[in-house]
């Protein structure tokens, strides 16, 4: 709007005496002649008080506002759920868009597993290499796989691993896929891995336009104290904003802590809580508690789907990697270890019964157990009393760690399974 003087009259003294109201004031600029009206001073002013507003206000406001801007036209229509883009024989086990762990003790071929998985992503169209029964939905879609080691040597270790997982997608061992990349930080120092695996990443994220699928072997390794909140939060945050900014998946390895269920660290404790999918892997336990060779990969979380059954594996000399474990030798072994009745065996099926919230009277509860472990009362309540009493964690259906809880009411004892902590 162009500019105008619009200084009002100077009243006279006699109108001054006759009328203070403001409202009698005649201003000397002719709005009526230019076509200015009154609608057109508000719009005026509007805008004005809108530019104002707007430079006022942070960027993380206008971060804010614009997402809830665009929730509101994503609310306001059919949500249609994401499909998986891997699955485990029936089981949908990887969707778009999330994180991903496999968590546990050293030495129980963590990275194998992640190795098979990796495969499922690269593998070429009629390769019939089983993978452990990991298969991608869609075979026109393809996701570039990223691994990203912090452990082995670069001399041996490593470069077997990547031959390993591009052979067994169906490629020669000179090949170079062209959506197959990956990266060392084992010559990076600890405090700056971070910065260098963000910058990694930007680098990838602009060198393709395939959806990324990222392998953090092992994700503690990347920041440079996994007990602290600050730098486990650093890494945490980084892949929140990645999966929800970018077409992106991520899979993180960690080490269990020694004798426990628990994920390492207090970086551990937060990727539990932000995870779609977490897996546990582990050696089967004979009757004497010690390790077979059977491995068991159990779901602690599966955010998308109901908590699926664990299945089996094991390490074949002859196919140099890991195989299904076959059906009678993991019914062997299961079957002979339950005469035992041991604590960690009672605790996989006090997490079947009470897993999805539910509440179980004393009675149900240790007829349902003597049944399944062919053992008396006595021998069932003692191993719950241990249980209880111990630092053996229990998961619910939703991956929570809880505790066994005991109460009574009106003289009848009923037991459910307490979280340790919200999610």
């Amino acid at each position: 709007m162009q500019e105008h003087n619009i200084t009002p009259n100077k009243l006279s003294t006699k109108d001054e005496d006759k009328d203070t109201n403001l409202n009698t004031i005649t201003p000397t600029f002719e709005f009526e002649k230019y076509g200015i009206g009154v609608e057109d001073i508000k719009t005026e002013a509007e805008q004005l008080l809108k530019q104002g507003n707007e430079a006022s206000i942070s960027d993380n406001l206008k971060t804010v506002l614009a997402t809830r801007e665009k929730l509101k036209v994503i609310k306001a229509s059919e949500i249609r759920f994401s499909e998986p883009v891997l699955r485990q024989g029936e089981n949908a086990v990887i969707f778009p868009h999330t994180i991903n762990v496999i968590q546990g003790q050293a030495g129980v071929h963590k990275s194998r597993l992640a190795e098979n998985i990796c495969a499922a992503f690269l593998k070429l169209n009629g390769n019939q290499n089983e993978l452990l029964g990991f298969n991608r939905l869609n075979f026109n879609a393809t996701h570039t796989v990223v691994y990203v080691d912090t452990e082995r040597n670069l001399s041996e270790q490593l470069p077997y691993a990547l031959q390993s997982i591009q052979m067994k997608a169906g490629y020669n061992r000179a090949d170079h896929p062209s959506n197959f990349e990956y990266i060392s930080l084992l010559q990076i120092n600890r405090k700056d891995r971070f910065a260098t695996l963000n910058e990694c990443l930007n680098h990838f994220k602009k060198s393709t336009n395939n959806p990324l699928f990222i392998v953090l072997d092992v994700s503690t390794d990347c920041i440079e104290d996994f007990n602290k909140t600050d730098k486990s939060m650093e890494l945490i945050d980084l892949m929140n904003m990645a999966i929800n900014e970018h077409n992106v998946i991520f899979l993180c390895l960690i080490h269990e802590n020694p004798k426990s269920d628990k994920a390492r660290g207090h970086f551990g404790t937060e990727l539990m809580n932000k995870a779609s999918t977490v897996m546990q892997v582990g050696f089967e336990k004979d009757a004497s508690q010690n390790d077979t060779d059977i491995i068991r990969v159990k779901y602690l979380k599966c955010r998308s789907t109901a908590r699926h059954t664990p299945f089996y594996i094991k390490y074949s000399n002859e196919a140099k990697g890991l195989v299904l474990a076959d059906v009678n030798e993991v019914s062997g072994v299961i079957n002979n270890r339950k005469h035992k009745a041991s604590n960690e065996d009672m605790t996989e099926f006090i997490e079947m019964y009470l897993g999805d919230g539910a509440t179980l009277t004393r009675v149900e509860l240790l007829d349902k157990l003597c049944k399944d472990f062919k053992a008396s009362q006595r021998t069932i309540e003692s191993r719950i009393t241990e249980i209880m009493s111990s630092d053996i964690e229990i998961f619910n259906e939703q991956g929570q760690g809880c505790k066994l809880s005991k109460e009574t009411k009106e003289k009848t004892v009923y037991y459910k399974l307490i979280p340790n902590e919200p999610f």
